[in-house]
């Protein structure tokens, strides 16, 4: 048996385990073959780099309707045996209120070979090296006190099959870049830019360094601002907006819902009618997938309309209880060694009609980039951090244990790249300062830029890293803002 073999046969050997298991109601399984590269380059030159295979499986696994989820990468049939009876366990020990509900009846057959021209592995490491430290020299002439960029790949092939009856085949080049730029004196810039369309990642590598250094330049350039504070008219860039309905979309999460963490209902107003957002489905974007961890094709999801929310991003469980067809949002976590999760793939923002220059005249503050938000609900805090069983469901029993809470939906978002305007122009970066966000916020929105653009990064939910993608265009609004501490 060949190396590529052993992990489809590790599969099929579990999928057979919970075929033949009165216990188990519906199994997952997949196999994956792994090739990857982690490289780290500082402005001293390449300080650690590795290529490696890896090769594994996973299988979610529902017993008395609640699910466990486990990934190993020993393949050998006593290690497999311990991982089926822990994952059976696993479920049963939930003690889940609501059994879940399957779909008995649709079988699917399919093959995704990815969007990749150029497969990322065949790329010599000497290559991507030179690319990242090539691209890190355009930051040379900025005052830096730190250079970082860490580079990671991987060629994934996997094979995942159900207890009733689908298979698909995928294969995916996933690649990404996190870049820091410390400013001596001054805030940190961060930037993440990620794909799945192979080699070809590596040719956008030398303008996303090239523009990161130039917003470090400007950074570093500006004298500190006094930043005005309590209710402001502030300008999101297009990488701010998208920041914001990232963390927004979360709301509109079945789970989150069932857990009872969800400020928003269908058909509550989420903002002006002029707001519109799809979960869309976007070859080749970092946060792209062919079939997800249930084997259904990604299909759009309109979540937004006219600046209402008509829909909630469904896994097949919650799906059936809503009785609406799942559209492909059971997200695998990087690396798969966490559960799945309900997550949009590439979120989509239309544009509106405002130009820059527009959008910016007469507004007291720019955010070009935020920190990640604090919530101020300490119950949601510890949820969305903490481990959560991979069953959406089981949410569903944590919101009965719980009474309303009046800050659900409320965060402050630290200003990490901002600047104070005065008619329309930068007048000195600010620090020191947050932006206050309530499920009422995005209702004072005063008008959507005619240009946009796409952030990438990863979200950590219940402990899973899910890759995210926004296109979204710049906003102004009126917020409030307040002073860190």
């Amino acid at each position: 048996m060949s190396e590529s073999d052993e992990p489809v046969a590790a599969m099929e050997w579990l999928l057979n385990r919970f075929e033949d298991d009165d216990d188990v109601a519906y199994a997952e399984v997949g196999a994956v073959s792994q090739t990857k590269t982690d490289l780290v380059v500082t402005e001293n030159g390449p300080r650690s780099e590795l290529t490696f295979d890896e090769a594994g499986v996973w299988c979610r696994v529902f017993s008395d309707g609640a699910a466990d989820y486990r990934y190993t990468t020993s393949l050998e049939e006593a290690v497999l045996a311990d991982v089926a009876e822990r994952a059976i366990r696993g479920g049963k020990f939930l003690a889940q209120v609501d059994p879940a509900r399957f779909d008995q009846f649709t079988t699917h057959r399919a093959v995704h070979s990815g969007w990749a021209a150029n497969r990322i592995d065949d790329v010599p490491l000497e290559r991507k090296r030179s690319t990242v430290k090539t691209g890190l020299e355009a930051a040379e002439d900025v005052n830096l006190k730190r250079r970082r960029v860490n580079y990671a790949d991987a060629h994934i092939e996997q094979t995942a099959a159900t207890t009733t009856g689908s298979t698909v085949r995928t294969t995916l080049d996933r690649a990404s870049i996190t870049c820091i730029l410390a400013i001596r004196d001054g805030p940190t810039v961060r930037r993440h830019a990620g794909s799945t369309r192979g080699a070809a990642f590596l040719d956008e590598l030398p303008d996303v360094f090239a523009a990161a250094a130039a917003d470090a330049q400007i950074l570093a350039q500006a004298a500190v601002a006094d930043a005005p504070t309590g209710e402001t008219t502030v300008v999101l860039s297009p990488r701010a907006a998208g920041q914001l309905f990232a963390f927004v979309s979360h709301y509109l999460e079945a789970d989150m819902a069932e857990m009872g963490l969800s400020p928003y209902d269908i058909g509550d107003e989420l903002g002006p009618e002029s707001l519109t957002i799809v979960d869309s489905v976007r070859a080749g974007s970092w946060a792209a997938q062919g079939y997800d961890a249930e084997l259904r094709p990604p299909t759009p999801v309109h979540l937004v309309e006219n600046g209402t929310v008509t829909h909630r991003l469904h896994n097949t469980a919650t799906g059936a209880e809503a009785d609406i067809l799942p559209a492909g949002n059971a997200v695998h976590s990087l690396g798969f060694e966490q559960a799945p999760r309900i997550h949009a793939r590439h979120l989509e923002v239309e544009p509106g009609d405002a130009t820059r220059t527009a959008l910016r005249n007469g507004a007291d503050v720019l955010v070009e980039r935020f920190d990640e938000p604090w919530l101020r609900d300490e119950f949601e805090r510890v949820q969305r951090s903490g481990a959560m069983p991979a069953s959406a469901l089981y949410a569903r029993d944590i919101d009965r244990k719980t009474n309303d809470r009046t800050d659900r939906g409320c965060a402050e978002f630290p200003i990490a790249e901002g600047y104070r305007l005065r008619d329309g122009k930068r007048a000195g970066r600010v620090e020191g300062v947050s932006l206050t966000y309530n499920p009422l916020t995005l209702h004072k929105v005063t008008a959507i830029g005619d240009v946009h653009g796409t952030v990438t990064g990863v979200d950590e939910k219940h402990k899973s890293h899910v890759p995210y993608a926004v296109t979204a265009p710049g906003v102004r609004l009126t917020a409030t803002l307040r002073i860190d501490g």
